[in-house]
């Protein structure tokens, strides 16, 4: 009989500390923190936007000055603290409909890159786009957008020339702006 209350308290000793784990974030605070990286964002907007190709910045770099067109599907007020230069600002929630009426004829035969700050708006404006306008040259959304074109030092420019300010969305998106002297919210 002993025995058997020795096994059934181990049991239930047992549930307690499993329901314990599972209910209690067991991750330290630095790791749990690592996870909120511009690589795992990036690796979060592929898989789930599997059907856009994602150009890195470098892949972008090489082509930029070819025939493309570049849409930066961020609000007005982060597009105007700063952009690349030549990119068309764009509403990120536009239909594939509706971009095809403004730029199907613009964009035919030309290589289309889409990007934000981190690539979630521009990847789902990618692939709206792409099923709009099934006939288009590459359609591409820029891994890690402005933000991991800004942490690398590229080029940005507003309506003043050169700029070497970035719009961090916001307080906590912010944090994977590298260059955290280089916000601006204005």
């Amino acid at each position: 009989m002993i025995k058997l209350i020795a096994a059934w308290a181990a049991a239930l000793l047992l549930t307690a500390v499993l329901a314990y784990k599972i209910m209690t974030p067991q991750e330290p605070a630095a790791q749990a923190e690592a996870e909120f990286s511009l690589a795992a964002v990036q690796t979060a907007i592929e898989n789930r936007f599997e059907t856009v190709d994602h150009l890195s910045a470098d892949e972008f770099s090489a082509m930029y000055k070819a025939d493309v067109l570049i849409f930066d599907t961020r609000p007005q007020s982060e597009y105007a603290v700063s952009h690349i230069e030549n990119a068309l600002q764009l509403d990120p929630k536009i239909s594939g409909e509706a971009f095809a009426k403004l730029y199907a004829e613009r964009a035919a035969g030309k290589t289309l890159i889409f990007y934000c700050s981190v690539g979630h708006r521009s990847s789902g404006v990618a692939e709206r786009a792409a099923k709009a306008l099934p006939n288009a040259g590459p359609i591409y959304n820029l891994r890690g957008g402005i933000f991991d074109w800004h942490n690398e030092a590229r080029p940005l420019v507003n309506e003043s020339g050169a700029a070497d300010r970035v719009h961090p969305y916001n307080k906590k998106w912010g944090q994977l702006v590298t260059r955290q002297d280089k916000l601006s919210y204005d």
